[in-house]
């Protein structure tokens, strides 16, 4: 072989891998998905005892914890709206990805069509006992001044921290429903998922407000 039948063949095979090289799609993620990674400012909290992931960006601060329940997929989704700007917000647009072992789409199951088994039923109240002696009344207190010392700046934080969980747990037990969220507000709920028993990675997409927010999960088996 000649030496210029030399540089024509390695010219055309050159040519070849470059041309095979262009033809491998990047995995370049649209300007408007944010997916929760590490280096994305995802991080972890563990709320009321779930693990969440949490996802905070100008505009929104979106959580999600996801587990089985039943035949569903359940997933805990909070959204918070951090605009002056009210924020249409409906769980019909979300839904799982099944990633391995086999790709599939869990579509969300509206809350009428849901088959839970019934709540446990609540304690039975305790027996009435009978009344005690009643203590004598409090001292009569002039107008204007006040019956009880006033908690410390401390004290009166906790409680108010506590009224907050309290009001945030309690909403984080019913189902999340379409909705416009107020500014500086926030919607939280559970939503409900077709299950893939053999489903090992998944993600969680949530459309929200034009931004697609994907949460990576391993479910457990």
């Amino acid at each position: 072989m000649t030496l210029s039948s030399k540089f024509l063949l390695a010219a055309a095979v050159g040519s070849t891998a470059l041309c095979f090289a262009a033809s491998i799609p990047k995995t370049i993620l649209p300007d408007n998905v944010v997916r929760c990674e590490p280096g994305a400012g995802c991080v972890n909290q563990t709320i009321y005892g779930r693990n969440y992931k949490v996802m905070a960006t100008p505009r929104f601060t979106v959580m999600v914890s996801i587990s089985r329940e039943g035949i569903y997929t359940r997933a805990d989704v909070s959204v918070s709206n951090n605009t002056d700007m009210p924020l249409s917000v409906s769980p019909e647009d979300f839904r799982v990805e099944v990633v391995t072992p086999k790709p599939k789409v869990l579509l969300y199951v509206p809350p009428a069509q849901l088959n839970l088994p019934p709540a446990a039923p609540a304690a039975a109240a305790p027996a009435p006992q009978a009344p005690s002696p009643q203590p004598p009344a409090p001292p009569t207190v002039a107008p204007g001044v006040e019956a009880s010392v006033p908690a410390t700046p401390e004290e009166a934080e906790a409680q108010k921290a506590a009224q907050r969980e309290s009001v945030e747990r309690a909403a984080a037990q019913h189902d999340l429903a379409a909705t416009s969220i107020p500014p500086s507000e926030v919607a939280r709920g559970r939503v409900y998922f077709e299950s893939d028993k053999k489903a090992q990675l998944v993600n969680v997409v949530l459309p929200i407000a034009g931004v697609v927010f994907e949460f990576p999960y391993a479910l457990k088996r």
